[in-house]
């Protein structure tokens, strides 16, 4: 699984319209605008979150992505494992039949661009400030390193974490899973 290994940092508190602005003074390419429908899912008794780490993930953003994060406490560790289906439904039945339903559903705007093979998702949950995601794996190949593009994009002070959306609610002192709980 250390293919799916993820490669990104996650810059807190920003100001969605100056970042989109310095998104776009770079030749970002804006490829998304949209909310997002997130559904986590497990076991009435949480085998997978509480007991094996693990959180899994139905995504409604047009299409249907399915993800498990593996070491989801870990985030230095974590590894996702992704897929794509074309009907919510059925793919819902699908994982009910399995024995996994429903823990938290949530409606977060998202905002994505790409420069190169570098992403870049600006999100907005309920609960928290935006924050942006930064797919950090080809920032070399683009001719940037974290620092130079963080400053390239006015984000230079900002909080820079290595984390998972849940614990980033965390830190505001949110718990993801009784906010957002079905």
């Amino acid at each position: 699984m250390s293919e799916y290994k993820e490669h990104e940092i996650k810059v807190l508190d920003v100001d969605v319209e100056k970042l989109m602005g310095s998104l776009d003074k770079i030749r970002a390419k804006k490829v998304y605008d949209d909310v997002r429908t997130i559904i986590a899912l497990d076991t009435s008794d949480r085998l997978f979150l509480n007991k094996k780490d693990k959180l899994i993930r139905v995504t409604d953003e047009g299409n249907i992505k399915v993800t498990m994060h593996v070491n989801q406490s870990k985030p230095e560790l974590k590894e996702v494992i992704k897929f794509k289906t074309s009907r919510l439904k059925e793919t819902m039945d699908f994982f009910h039949e399995m024995g996994l339903d429903p823990i938290s559903k949530v409606k977060a705007k998202r905002i994505s661009y790409e420069l190169g093979r570098i992403d870049f998702d600006i999100d907005k949950f309920p609960a928290i400030p935006a924050f942006l995601e930064i797919d950090t794996e080809d920032l070399e190949k683009e001719g940037y390193t974290v620092g130079t593009l963080l400053k390239a994009l006015d984000l230079e002070n900002n909080k820079v974490v290595v984390m998972g959306t849940e614990d980033i609610h965390r830190l505001y002192g949110i718990n993801y899973f009784e906010e957002y709980k079905v």
